[in-house]
């Protein structure tokens, strides 16, 4: 399946995950089609985007490791995209689709830790955003670099040349402290998306988009 189909599923499956241990296996799946990108761009034949592929498929993979913590061993895999991944398609549209996976899964992780009630579920959540945060560097990268290189690297690897995609919007990053260490103040909270009632609970509201 192309790697464009599978990054709009999975943007799907993550505005659609309610609880905990679903939304932490769909943001590992998220990760782990990262890698999944990278590895195939590392076996491009310019030698700039195999780099950058290769970075890309370190830091998915750590932020795979990361995610696999606390609740979310509950549900490590859930549907297995990255191994239907047959090929990339357009690198613009796909790296442009790829940022935007990556900024709504950092996202996500932020309105997570925020009402995380147990420290176990902070530091999975903390440690993830990090790591998405490294993918989302190199993606931009790779972006840059598909830029550079004009029609031909953005159609290395099939179909006609897509008009230039926007650059995306930077990962959110809000001060966090974990559960009973004082917690962030009342300016530096990110909204609570939780209906009224549900704190503590196990689910989560996040926005679509």
């Amino acid at each position: 399946m192309e790697a464009l189909r599978l990054i709009k599923t999975a943007r799907h499956a993550l505005a659609e995950a309610r609880h905990v241990p679903d939304v932490l296996a769909e943001a590992r799946q998220a990760a782990l089609l990262a890698e999944a990108v990278g590895a195939r761009l590392a076996e491009s034949e310019d030698d700039e985007l195999t780099g950058l592929g290769q970075q890309l498929s370190e830091a998915g993979a750590h932020a795979a490791v990361c995610l696999e913590r606390s609740v979310a061993t509950a549900a490590l895999v859930r549907g297995g995209r990255a191994g239907r991944l047959t090929e990339l398609g357009e690198l613009t549209p796909t790296l442009g689709a790829l940022d935007e996976m990556l900024r709504e899964v950092g996202e996500t992780l932020v309105v997570l830790a925020c009402g995380a009630d147990t420290e176990s579920l902070y530091w999975t959540c903390i440690d993830g955003v990090d790591a998405v945060s490294d993918c989302k560097d190199v993606a931009a990268r790779l972006r840059q670099a598909t830029d550079r290189g004009g029609g031909e690297r953005r159609t290395a690897l099939g179909g006609a040349e897509p008009e230039r995609a926007g650059q995306g919007s930077p990962l959110l990053v809000v001060r966090l402290g974990p559960p009973g260490d004082g917690g962030p103040t009342e300016e530096e909270r990110a909204p609570d998306y939780r209906a009224p009632g549900e704190v503590g609970a196990a689910e989560v509201s996040v926005p679509a988009g």
